[in-house]
């Protein structure tokens, strides 16, 4: 369970309890998506359900070693070798139930889900049941486990369940079946009834460092300056940046095979045809040779066309989200060449400079910039209007830029 790096304080905690024997009935997961909470909880999942569980000391060396607990500590660890670790490995353990937004439109009655929210039918056909004669359903929860060590139940993006169905769970917190767990895995724990916060063993996930991030991004086959790049604009998430660096990935090929060209054989890292586009844009804005709405544009079929390849690995995926995904993805790009901008006008180092024939930008303008990038970023994940939010942006990034200029 030890093995999820970066997140020493939330696996101290689990530990600290798992020791215990008492452990919580419900519990959240929260954080940035992409740092390990699913991993984590799985692991959990499968540290309970092994049939010969490790115990070790903390300082018994390698890499395992938390430096949150004491030397002496007795650490609780899944084999990896019994029936059931690798029932839970393989996801076919008859006690362990993941309930995640691929199953949103199995469960779909009407036949027109987007895919972006886990209805009631889910959580009644994944977990509470269904009484109805119509759509009778027998409520998994309350069965007798399989293998005599409790029943897990983890539901990715929670904060994605609609009212009625977080109502539904509710009654089943409020009083649980024995033996029965559930984690909420999340990054919008406020999105979830305060009810079901208030009934929760919560846990804090943190962004991961850029010392976590690289060596990982670089044994997924990234080149290290790449590596380096996809962790920054991934804001620490690195489920983030493996995602991106798919895109990066299936955006570079698309373009060879247009192009007909070999793909580069140097570390450099690889900017697709839009993050390039956006690139020279804001080296024409701050010139004062295109303005805030062109920009908005830019960003904008950027994003469309991010959307577009990530379909490509996922059809079933929800184009809007995907589409608010790399707005996000764009706009943390525009963050970030304004960053390096203002690093060069303090003299502070860059690592993994993005491209940009500006040097540095004036300190207030900088700053502004950015502060109205990140509050874009998270207005676009809320569902606000993109084109209304990205005109109102980006035109205030133009008038900062040109004020500078001017001053």
């Amino acid at each position: 369970m030890l093995n999820i790096q970066g997140q020493s304080t939330a696996l101290a905690h689990i530990q600290r309890v798992v020791h215990s024997g008492r452990i919580a009935s419900t519990w959240i997961f929260a954080g940035p998506a992409g740092v390990g909470k699913f991993h984590t909880a799985v692991e959990m999942a499968k540290t309970s359900l092994c049939d010969h569980p490790i115990h070790r000391p903390n300082n018994s060396g390698g890499e395992l070693f938390n430096a949150l607990l004491e030397p002496d500590f007795v650490l609780t660890l899944p084999c990896g070798q019994c029936e059931s670790c690798k029932a839970v490995e393989l996801r076919t353990h008859p006690d362990l139930h993941l309930v995640s937004r691929e199953l949103i439109r199995y469960h779909d009655r009407s036949g027109k889900s987007k895919g972006t929210t886990l209805s009631i039918q889910v959580i009644r056909g994944e977990m509470i049941g269904d009484d109805s004669p119509e759509h009778r359903v027998e409520p998994k929860i309350y069965k007798r486990s399989q293998r005599g060590r409790g029943k897990w139940f983890i539901i990715d993006d929670a904060d994605l369940m609609e009212i009625p169905a977080q109502n539904a769970l509710l009654k089943t917190l409020e009083e649980p079946p024995a033996q029965n767990y559930i984690i909420l895995i999340t990054s919008s724990p406020t999105e979830l009834l305060s009810t079901i916060r208030s009934r929760s063993q919560f846990v804090q996930f943190r962004d991961l460092s850029f010392t976590v991030m690289v060596p990982e991004l670089v044994n997924r086959g990234a080149g290290e300056a790449q590596a380096k790049l996809l962790a920054r604009l991934s804001g620490g998430s690195l489920g983030r940046a493996i995602i991106f660096m798919q895109a990066v990935i299936t955006a570079d090929r698309d373009e060879q095979d247009k192009a007909d060209t070999k793909p580069p054989t140097t570390d450099q890292p690889a900017f697709p045809h839009w993050i390039s586009a956006i690139s020279s844009m804001l080296d024409n804005i701050f010139t004062g040779r295109d303005g805030g709405m062109a920009l908005a544009q830019v960003i904008q079929k950027s994003a469309e066309q991010y959307a577009k390849t990530m379909l490509k690995r996922d059809p079933l995926a929800s184009k809007d989200r995907l589409v608010r995904d790399g707005v996000g993805l764009m706009l943390s790009f525009v963050a970030a060449w304004l960053d390096d901008r203002l690093r060069y006008a303090t003299g502070a180092p860059i690592i993994a400079p993005l491209p940009s024939q500006v040097h540095s930008i004036p300190l207030p303008a900088a700053q502004e910039c950015i502060v109205a990038c990140r509050q874009a970023e998270m207005q676009a994940d809320m569902n606000a209007h993109l084109g209304v939010l990205l005109a109102s942006t980006c035109t205030a990034i133009e008038q900062a830029l040109r004020t500078a200029v001017a001053a």
